[in-house]
Formats: C-alpha cells, structure tokens, sequence
C-alpha cells in the first residue's frame, strides 16, 4: 500500500502564537528570515514537519497572520488537508481571523481544528467565556463545528491533546494522488553556489524522481531533476502532499517566478481566459461587477484580472454565478481548482470559487447554450466530463493523465459510454484508443469537406495528399498517429486513401470542359504512338492553358493510361505493344540494338534511347555494352 503523505497549515490573526505554536509541535523554528525574528511576524511562509503518534508523517506550513502578507497565507493555504485556526485566549477573534477564515472557505479547506492558544496568559474563567465567545463568532463558517483545543505553546499544555486531535482528524483524510502527472505550485525560488537553480513547494499530485524531465508553466520552460529533498532530507522520489525542495538542472534562476507551477510537460492547460463558479463573500460590501479589476490568487500565483459575468448583472453579496477571469497573463489550472479573489486596491479578499476550466475564448453573456455547459463542467457529470475530453482519438493512460486519476478508475465509465454509443473504439498497434462519437462525427464531416473542395478545385490531383490534408485539419498529431488514424478510416468507409492521396467516397468528379481537353490530348498521342509531341506546345494547340499542361499529364499518368519517362510521356498501351514487339524479336535474336529498334518501332534514335533504358529498368532486357539481351 502507498504511503500517504499529508500536510496541516496554521491560519488566524498576527501574533496569536501561529509560529510559536508549530514549534512546541514540531520543534522547528520556521521564523527562516531576519526580518521575521526581528519583528516577531511571520513574512514569508515557514515550513515545518512531526510524525504523529500513529506514525503519520505530516508537513506544516506556517502561514504569515499580517493582513499586508495574505498573498503569502493564501500561497501556503494551497493544498492543506487540515487547518489549525489560531485564536490567542487573551485577544479573541480579530480582523485577520476573520479574513483568514473567508479564503480558507473559499478554497474549500475541508477539515480544521480551533487552537485555543495562549492559555497561560488567561484565567479558566476568561477561558470558559472565551471558548463560548469563539464558537458563537464561527458559528456561520466552516469552523462551527470544529473541536475547539485549548494550548498554551510557551508552557506546553495541551500540545499532546492537540496531536492526537491532528491525528484523528486526519484518519479519515485521503491521501493525495501520488499517480498521474506530477503538479507543484512553487514558493521559493533560489541559487545554491555549486549546485544551481533549486525551488520548493507542496506536491499537489504525482511522484517526482530523478532524472525525470518536467516543465515549468507558464514559461514553458524544460528542465531535468537533478537531486530532491523531503524534509531536508536527501531523496530518490517524492510523493504528493510531501513539502520538497528540487534542484533543476537546465534552468536558471532568473527564468523562474515565484508563482510558476512545475508539472509534467503537456499534463495541464495554460490559458489567460478561465471558466469560473463564483461566490461573493456573504461579509462583502458591495456586489461583483462586470469588468471589475481584481487580484487573482491561484496556488501560489497573484495575477490581475478583470471578470466577466455571465448570467448576471451583477453578483450580490452572498450568491454565486457563472463567470470568466481575464487574466492579465496565462496561468496554469485545471478543473476544480479553488481561487479566491481579492480587491485591486486596498486589497481584501471579496469572493472565490472554483476553476471549471481553461477557456479558448470569450463567451458571450446570458446566452442558454454556454451556461448550460458551465453547468455541465459544475456539477461534474463524470460521463460528461469524460466525453468532453475525447475530443480526439485518445488512450486510457492518456485521459487518466489529463483528468489527474489512475487508469483503473476510468474502466468502468469508458465501457458505460461504448455501451451508449458516445465513444468510438479505434485501435493503434492493438491498444484501444478512445474517441467522443460526436467530436469523430464533427472531424470526420469537417476532412471530408477539405477533401470535397479540393476535389472541387484541383480535379485533375486525383485527391488531397496525405500531408496536405493533415495541414489543412490544423493537426499536431504525431505522424504514425496520424496515418494510423486516416487509413483506419479508409477501412471503415469513411473515405478513401489512394497511395499518397485521400479521396471522397464519391471520388473525384471531373468537369466537362477537363474532359474534353483531356480527349484532345489523348487524340493527339494516338495519332504520335511511340514518338509522342511536346506537352506544353500540344497542351496549348488543344486549348490547355501552358501552366496546366503539366497537371493533365500528371493526371493521365495517376490513371495509368500515360507513363512518364525522361523528358516524355507515353501512352501505357504504346509502350505494351512496344514490350511485346521486342520480346518477340529476342525471341529469334541474340540481342538488340538502338538501331535494330529503330527499324523494330519506327522511331528516331531520341526516342529509341530512353525507352530501351526504361525496358531495362522494368527488368525486360538488360544492357552489354551497346546491346540488349532479355533479363
């Protein structure tokens, strides 16, 4: 069985003991800065790590409480499975309590426990009225029925009562997706002399491993694992919901912004236009807007933006809508991701919710049809959800990978949509690949409209090329997928593949002008038989502009009536009789030359020569010296 990994992160007002408090936990001092001991706050997100008497071993984050370094909670918030919300006995809730608790509610924070901190400092009268004070203030949230623990972190009361409780809450915990692609929001980005670019932060999904090659989004930046650390240890993987440190070979430092996510190349979309479910704090002032500017918070990411609402005027206090960010740059997401979004100026955190999607474009407001798939990708139907990603020939590996589950998860709904005739079974080298029936409908009915205007405009071409036609569809498929996909349409008659060509199943239609044209030259090189005429001269005389003479040629020589040999074409049946004449004649000679053939087909030497060369090719005759013998 996979060792789970797991990862608890304080929240609340500053200086309510939040780092003093993972210390009597932990023993780690996570105040990493100067500036942080100096002022006795935390600045930048501090991390630590405990095992737990259950042998659980857990990460922590210690989150700065100072309304001026949210950005930084909501950074470290990112990805935790419980909360500890610190309260200090003596102060009660406060402002940045509060907030803290709006963002950790918005991003769907599942499980917390209340810390009661600072006991020493108070009474167990104040305490009892505190403890009452509290639960009747967080009565509303997502705290209201968290365990309350009373601790004091200078003294150590409590703090074992507060790991059991930690271990409790995290017994019904599901560990994080150690499968699928690899996904890590990064905080901290630094240089170490000697070894190079190295950056942190909490494994959302996957395993990393040494040596494995990932990206870095939205650059797009490629770069090669060269050691890891888990817990300031040295390590060969690290496993989702672990807190890691990697060195990256291949990048350096001043390419990689804070905010950036390392991932498995090509596992996640990056988009500047999100599709969102919005909700407005029931505590905001005032509504969501259309166009409104607003900070958006993703992970460990902060990017302006301006949202656009798509089934409301305006977002009340307390409702939640359908809506679209305009992000400022391209961001990393995928579907259920939590956001929250703050006010441009003065920052406070105002809504949130929950990313359904990277969008292509701009959607249109009220209109049914795009909230009616807003509503699809909200309410997860996992048929749907499935569908929508097999919008081309895809394996099960690679759906797995892109909705971030194993394999064996999605057996049971792939069957479910074959049986329903929403999925097409198509095979690659015996492996199954799945494709939506309507996006196989839609792509089929779009290539074989390129091939029907092809036909239409170039009759003579016999079809669209292979290649052409790949260009022309917009296609980044690999070329085996590529010719793997288009003939197995051929053999399910969908189309036809001729050689390098593709063709209706109509096949081409020639206009009655070409084909009268094309008679004229057939007239012509019948009457020439083995001494046919200059084709752009003739070509010209039969009323053939000079530029198309070729493609009549190539076209007669495509249906096997014309073979093309050196600077000549010839008609097929000429060149039969040609062979026949001069098999008879070895027959009853010893050999043949340039001369004998001559006289044999009534040509002159500019023809003799070329087509002896080519009965030689086809292995009629063979060459010695100046003359012939049959092969």
């Amino acid at each position: 069985m996979a060792v789970r990994h797991y990862l608890i992160g304080t929240a609340g007002h500053v200086d309510h003991g939040k780092t003093q408090l993972i210390r009597a936990l932990s023993g780690i001092e996570t105040d990493r800065l100067k500036e942080e001991k100096q002022r006795g706050i935390s600045i930048e997100l501090g991390f630590a790590h405990m095992t737990l008497p259950s042998g659980r071993e857990v990460g922590i984050v210690d989150v700065p409480g100072h309304e001026r370094f949210v950005r930084q909670m909501l950074a470290g918030a990112s990805g935790m499975d419980v909360v500890l919300l610190v309260i200090a006995a003596d102060e009660g809730i406060m402002p940045q309590t509060q907030e803290h608790i709006d963002i950790l509610t918005l991003l769907g924070i599942p499980r917390g426990i209340v810390v009661l901190n600072k006991a020493d400092l108070v009474d167990q009268d104040w305490l009892e009225l505190m403890e009452e004070e509290v639960r009747e203030g967080l009565k509303e949230t997502a705290f209201g029925n968290a365990k309350i623990c009373r601790v004091s972190s200078l003294t150590g009361e409590g703090i074992e009562v507060l790991r059991q409780s930690i271990d409790e809450l995290l017994s019904d915990v599901e560990g994080k997706k150690a499968f699928g692609p690899v996904r890590m929001p990064l905080d901290r980005v630094f240089s170490i002399q000697g070894f190079g670019t190295v950056v942190t932060g909490t494994l959302h999904s996957g395993t990393v491993e040494l040596g494995q090659e990932l990206a870095i989004e939205p650059s797009h930046i490629f770069a090669k694992v060269r050691s890891i650390q888990v817990y300031n240890n040295k390590a060969s993987s690290a496993g989702a919901g672990q807190r890691v440190a990697v060195n990256l070979a291949g990048v350096d430092v001043s390419e990689v912004e804070r905010g950036s996510v390392l991932v498995s190349a090509k596992a996640f979309k990056v988009g500047k236009i999100l599709d969102l479910k919005v909700t407005n704090l029931p505590s905001a002032e005032k509504p969501l807007i259309q166009r409104q500017r607003v900070r958006f918070h993703l992970g460990t990411t902060e990017i302006l933006g301006r949202l656009h609402l798509l089934d409301q005027e305006e977002l009340a206090p307390g409702k939640e809508g359908f809506a679209q960010i305009l992000l400022e740059r391209g961001v990393l997401a995928a579907p259920g991701d939590r956001f929250v979004l703050r006010f441009y100026s003065p920052p406070h955190t105002i809504a949130g919710g929950k990313v359904l999607g990277v969008a292509d474009f701009k959607e249109k407001r009220f209109k049914e049809n795009v909230l009616a798939q807003m509503r699809i990708k909200d309410e997860g139907d996992p048929l749907d959800l499935l569908e929508r990603e097999m919008d081309e020939p895809r394996s099960r590996a690679d759906l797995a990978n892109r909705l971030h589950v194993n394999e064996q998860e999605l057996k049971e709904s792939l069957e479910s949509l074959v049986e329903l005739k929403r999925v097409e079974v198509w095979l690659e080298d015996d492996n199954p690949l799945y494709w939506g029936t309507v996006a196989a409908m839609e792509w089929r009915s779009k290539l074989i409209d390129v091939v029907k205007k092809h036909e239409e405009t170039n009759p003579l071409r016999g079809g669209i090329s292979r290649e052409e036609l790949k260009t022309r569809l917009g296609l980044n498929w690999t070329h085996r997928h590529w010719q793997t996909i288009l003939e197995l349409g051929s053999v399910r008659g969908f189309y036809r593949v001729i050689g390098s060509k593709v063709q209706t199943i109509e096949g081409v239609v020639i206009p009655p002008n070409i084909r009268k044209n094309l008679d004229a030259l057939r007239k012509r090189w019948d009457s020439n038989k083995l001494m046919p005429p200059d084709l752009s001269t003739t070509a010209e005389e039969c009323g053939i502009r000079k530029t198309e003479g070729l493609e009549y040629a190539q076209y007669l020589c495509e249906i096997k009536e014309w073979v093309h040999i050196e600077q000549f074409y010839f008609n097929h049946n000429d060149l039969k009789q040609a062979e026949d004449s001069l098999i008879e004649y070895l027959s009853t000679h010893n050999d043949v030359g340039v001369a004998d053939v001559r006289e044999l087909w009534g040509v002159s030497r500019k023809y003799a020569v070329p087509l002896l060369e080519y009965f030689d090719n086809q292995k009629i005759t063979r060459r010695i010296g100046d003359k012939r013998k049959l092969y």
